[in-house]
């Protein structure tokens, strides 16, 4: 998926996804930086990105450029796809945004909020893995938890909540030297009437030739709605 951003340089965010849904590569192309390369295979499952996948942006005339895979291979399934020529877009250079006018309603008018960022807690689980958990301060404490590789990678993206309290990784993920083992158990519960957590009761990661027991890994305490 190529997402321009519309500003000066072009910048276009790229998300290389697994089954339109697992984001497992997220370069991004410009004007300044016309080209990104993958530095390492990446796989998850049966699928397998191959190093030197490499992205090309280039401008097509004065009004429009393009965002091109050059050269790379993905094995799926055991097939192999090679993705050299595949145009990820075609986009218009900058955008024509035009000024706002000038406000004319008074602040006055407008009555005062306060705003509560609702916690996000980055949880360490090996030397190349992360969780990152997020609540959405809904009524159903829906909670969003990234599993990511190295702080950036997202491997796995469960969702707890009151009406599903658990979610289970079904399949082994691998990257790099990092494998997510199948079987992780993400796991809701309410701490009382005010707040509830979310926790690892069981799973492992083996992770540069080192196991690691995720069970018990508390990942937040979060208020209730």
């Amino acid at each position: 998926m190529a997402t321009p951003t519309g500003d000066q340089n072009n910048t276009t965010q790229l998300v290389f996804e697994y089954q339109g849904r697992i984001p497992v590569w997220t370069p991004v192309v410009s004007q300044a930086q016309p080209q990104v390369v993958l530095a390492t295979d990446i796989t998850i499952g049966a699928t397998t990105w191959r190093k030197g996948i490499t992205i090309q942006y280039a401008a097509l005339g004065s009004t429009q450029y393009t965002v091109t895979i050059i050269s790379g291979e993905i094995v799926d399934d055991r097939g192999l796809y090679l993705l050299q020529g595949v145009t990820l877009g075609i986009f218009p250079i900058g955008l024509d945004v035009k000024a706002a006018p000038p406000a004319t309603t008074r602040t006055e008018e407008y009555p005062r909020a306060a705003f509560t960022a609702l916690p996000t807690v980055n949880t360490p689980t090996s030397p190349n893995s992360n969780v990152v958990t997020t609540p959405s301060g809904d009524t159903n404490n829906t909670t969003y938890v990234s599993f990511q590789y190295q702080g950036r990678i997202p491997v796995w993206t469960p969702i707890v909540s009151q009406s599903q309290i658990t979610a289970v990784l079904a399949a082994d993920i691998t990257i790099g030297a990092t494998t997510w083992k199948a079987g992780i158990t993400v796991q809701y519960a309410a701490l009382g009437s005010a707040q509830y957590t979310v926790t690892i009761i069981k799973g492992d990661i083996i992770d540069d030739r080192a196991l690691y027991s995720l069970a018990g890994t508390l990942l937040g305490i979060f208020p209730i709605g």
